[in-house]
């Protein structure tokens, strides 16, 4: 499929850094969105994310557009009034493929085995809150459109992203060489290079018939104490999961706390099994 013009909702995010110019150098069109008054500075269009189809400035036909855009300061119904701006938009503008930026936080806690084809929580049995609740129901909403679409839907469920130094969420650097992790020997937090997400995404824009789900990060098994090993050294020090996962369980069971407070001390301690096997062998790339 012959592409001309990308268009990136989102440019700005940490995620997307610079990706506009990598296109830019592979020899694609590409236009940037962001948040904002009315304008446009050259190929940077700015606007009101809940009326793109409006927006006087995104006049052009899109190829692709690649979504990178969380409401963070809204609620999840502003999240799905977003999703659903970003649907007409690519309905009206002829879009070919629509890549939606997701997250493996839509997988159940509890869940032995994720891999491309696991199902996601759904917003009636999730205990998540904010961000976590944001990607499920975004999500579930995609799903529930894919079969209606006129164009391609890809979802990309990214590990947490690093990159310029940017700190390991579950790695606190504690005097004299010792560390703590968040979670125990067996925790699991996939870790993706952010340069990595960028050489995968320029694979599914050149690839025909995309798989609808993602995963980006490397299929080796990572735990977190054993990450911590590798990148930070010294004394790692762990957190009991008897005494950080089971008793604000019971805190939440008789009503101490509320159960989404409970759900990111059950965060600290997946144990599944990620796999992005197929995501490699579809793309024919591997993750470092």
């Amino acid at each position: 499929m012959a592409i001309n013009n990308i268009l990136i909702l989102g440019a700005t995010s940490f995620v997307a850094s610079n990706l506009h110019n990598k296109l830019v150098k592979e020899n694609f069109n590409v236009y940037s969105f962001r948040r904002g008054a009315e304008k446009s500075e050259g190929n940077i269009i700015f606007g009101d994310v809940y009326h793109l189809n409006n927006n006087s400035f995104l006049k052009e036909n899109f190829d692709i557009v690649i979504n990178f855009i969380v409401i963070k300061d809204g609620n999840l119904q502003k999240n799905i009034e977003y999703i659903e701006s970003v649907i007409n938009f690519c309905k009206s503008h002829h879009v070919k493929k629509l890549i939606h930026f997701s997250s493996i936080m839509v997988y159940n806690y509890e869940l032995k085995q994720v891999n491309e084809n696991s199902e996601i929580e759904t917003l009636e049995n999730t205990l998540k809150k904010g961000y976590g609740e944001f990607k499920i129901g975004v999500d579930q909403y995609l799903m529930s459109q894919k079969g209606k679409l006129p164009f391609e839907l890809i979802l990309v469920r990214p590990g947490y992203v690093l990159a310029d130094n940017r700190p390991c969420p579950f790695i606190k650097k504690l005097p004299f060489g010792i560390s703590i992790i968040k979670g125990n020997r067996q925790s699991k937090q996939p870790i993706v290079r952010r340069e990595d997400i960028h050489k995968a995404l320029l694979k599914i824009i050149e690839t025909d018939k995309n798989m609808t789900v993602y995963h980006f990060f490397p299929n080796n098994g990572m735990t977190k104490y054993k990450y911590a090993k590798q990148t930070v050294g010294g004394l790692i020090l762990i957190m009991p999961k008897c005494i950080f996962k089971y008793i604000p369980l019971l805190l939440s069971k008789i009503g101490i706390i509320p159960s989404s407070l409970y759900s990111r001390f059950e965060g600290m301690y997946i144990e599944s099994e990620f796999s992005s096997k197929l995501t490699e062998e579809k793309l024919n790339i591997q993750f470092k």
